[in-house]
């Protein structure tokens, strides 16, 4: 990203890209009432780093100097500052603070314990404390004990105050009470409370050196004495002959290992820019290639079009959120971690983009032409994420649709690219292996409920299905093959429920392989698809390459291949976007399919064949010449030499 210049609220365009593109942080944040850029900057400064390493990098010292900034001054001499960090983390982490009076000097005494001795190491945030409070850490607060010559620091006294397992143990006021609470702390409290790497403490003597008043005995030796009842009375330090013994004893005694804390990385090991490309010409696939989604076929069909037209290429499979199923292997051969060629070719959304770039930074940016052949379904490109753009060289989008929502914004070049569209993995598969009957004319519509069903709109097929088939005798079925669904979601349960009331729907709910997907498709008679909004419409596309009749509102991607010559576009009107139904869909509109037409056109199709198998072929026809990976891939070689 060439610009990434802090706006006026401080945020740089890394920080405002996540901050939009998650809005699972926003929801946290403004659940305990962090809501501007500041609580927003401080998010980042603390948590940042582990969800995007690469992007996050080190604080700057603007940063550094807002989280330390005093919040509240301290109330004694024995207290500290409240900085704004941790009166952040004290809002933040209010599942661990809720127990904190923050009116009460007590509660903030508790607070600050709890801080300095677990949030600190949890959270990685040593690096943002000041040199100040970083060395105030480790002042001593006690005189220096007896013989050990040591004091006691003030995070092993924080650490007391934090634990009231530990508290009833030990009375740091005394002297006895100060040496006790110094040696559980070195041998065992600084291994719980995760105080390592630049929080572990290193005493000014050290303690594997012989103590001078007790030569033979070290410090960590009497540390574990002391520690230990049966050795107080076993041993006396005292007595010279009986150091040997002591010194053995003490051997097995080291203190235990410390849990590792947080810490971040150095900046290199997450920010390395990629090698120089390998090859002068060719490119690198960057995207879901094994992911077993719609957008994992365009990864698929793009090396499938490239092959076709003779361009050397490489894939960088991207890992898919958990909940999808990663099982196709058919790029399996071609799928490196090396950047060989010196074009990328991005097959992911926009947002998926971003989030990649946050995540590893330039090692898949640098030294290359980027491209994004972004999906989008709705009209336009979100203005708060218009910083995504920055990443890119130009992008390609597959339907006149998708290239006008990003044409109006973007300051690179946009051009039309429609995609490849193939169905030779196709697996002859028999209905009774769906479950499906034989004796009926099956609709069918395919969708992932991960792509929001509020686009993808199943329950208006339902609705469209029952009311051009009211009698329940017609010799009719509709298949609704979907992966993914939430039970939890309640416009899943609406349509889970619509269908359950009509025993001629069939809902098939799972991740099938390639083949046996597309054999499904050859198993129905006819597709539909009531969506609000494609980007594309890759399965009405296989759909129509396999000849079968398309029923699909005449609105957004499939507009460029779906007319009433090819097939039976459903009439719309345009309507808002809702609340929650798709990312960035506020002031935005997208398409409601006429139920009536909708209604219309299924009863035409059953009651029409010969109609419906002429547009079918005619919508065969037109993928074959418009999509075919020969032709697609023409047109990126073409394109790729102008790059070159």
């Amino acid at each position: 990203m060439h610009d990434t210049a802090p706006d006026a609220a401080g945020l740089t365009a890394p920080m405002r890209l996540a901050r939009h593109l998650r809005d699972d942080i926003r929801a946290k944040l403004q659940l305990v009432g962090l809501t501007g850029e500041t609580d927003f900057l401080l998010w980042w400064l603390t948590s940042a780093w582990k969800e995007f390493p690469a992007a996050a990098g080190y604080p700057r010292p603007e940063d550094l100097a807002l989280a330390n900034a005093v919040a509240s001054p301290a109330a004694g001499p024995e207290d500290a500052p409240l900085t704004r960090l941790m009166d952040f983390i004290w809002r933040f982490r209010n599942d661990d603070t809720a127990a904190f009076d923050r009116d009460d000097p007590a509660g903030r005494a508790a607070f600050t314990a709890w801080f300095y001795t677990s949030a600190v190491p949890e959270m990685g945030l040593f690096g943002l404390l000041d040199a100040r409070q970083q060395a105030w850490l480790f002042e001593p607060v006690s005189a220096p004990l007896p013989a050990l010559g040591l004091a006691l620091p003030r995070l092993a006294r924080l650490t007391w105050a934090a634990r009231p397992d530990v508290r009833p143990a030990f009375d740091p006021a005394t002297p006895e009470g100060a040496l006790g609470l110094l040696a559980w702390y070195v041998l065992h409290g600084a291994a719980e409370m995760g105080h390592d790497g630049p929080l572990a403490w290193t005493p000014p003597l050290p303690l594997d050196a012989d103590m001078p008043d007790l030569p033979g005995i070290t410090r960590l030796a009497f540390l574990a004495w002391f520690s230990d009842e049966a050795a107080r009375a076993a041993f006396d330090p005292g007595r010279p002959d009986q150091r040997p013994a002591l010194m053995a004893w003490a051997g097995g005694r080291s203190p235990a290992a410390p849990r590792p804390s947080q810490a971040r990385p150095p900046a290199t090991a997450v920010c390395r820019a990629s090698a120089p490309p390998r090859h002068p010409f060719g490119v690198n696939i960057i995207g879901f290639a094994r992911g077993e989604l719609g957008i994992g076929e365009d990864s698929r069909m793009c090396a499938l079009a490239l092959a076709a037209a003779g361009v050397p290429f490489s894939v960088v499979n991207v890992q898919t959120g958990p909940g999808t199923r990663q099982a196709d292997g058919w790029l399996d051969a071609c799928i490196s971690d090396e950047l060989p060629y010196p074009v990328n070719i991005f097959c992911l959304t926009g947002l998926d983009t971003t989030r990649l770039w946050l995540e590893r930074g330039e090692e898949l940016f640098s030294g290359r032409i980027n491209i994004g052949y972004w999906p989008w379904e709705l009209p336009g490109w979100p203005e708060v994420m218009a910083d995504a753009y920055r990443l890119m060289d130009e992008l390609w989008l597959s339907t006149a649709y998708a290239r006008e929502a990003f044409a109006a914004t973007s300051p690179v070049p946009t051009r039309l690219m429609p995609m490849a569209v193939a169905v030779d993995r196709l697996t002859p598969t028999p209905r009774a292996r769906f479950g499906l009957p034989e004796d009926r004319f099956l609709f069918l519509y395919v969708f992932d409920a991960n792509s929001y069903l509020a686009r993808k709109n199943p329950l208006a097929a339902v609705a469209a299905f029952r009311e051009a088939f009211p009698g329940g005798h017609e010799p009719v079925g509709l298949v609704l093959k979907t992966m993914n669904p939430r039970t939890d979601d309640p416009r899943w349960r609406a349509v889970a429920a619509a269908a359950a009331a009509d025993r001629r729907i069939a809902i098939l709910a799972d991740t099938l392989d390639r083949g046996e997907a597309l054999g499904l498709f050859a198993a129905c008679d006819a597709y539909l698809s009531p969506h609000r909004a494609e980007g594309f419409g890759r399965t009405l596309a296989e759909a129509m390459l396999l000849g079968k009749p398309v029923i699909a509102t005449g609105y957004s991607g499939n507009a460029d291949f779906l007319t009433p010559e090819t097939g039976f576009p459903v009439a719309y009107r345009l309507v808002p976007v809702g609340p929650g139904e798709y990312p960035f869909g506020q002031g935005m509109l997208w398409a409601e399919p006429d139920r009536a037409e909708l209604v219309r056109a299924l009863r035409l199709v059953l009651a029409n064949p010969g109609l419906a198998r002429k547009r079918g072929q005619a919508g065969r026809e037109l993928i074959t010449s418009r999509h075919a990976p020969a032709t697609v891939g023409a047109a990126y070689l073409a394109r790729l030499r102008q790059l070159a």
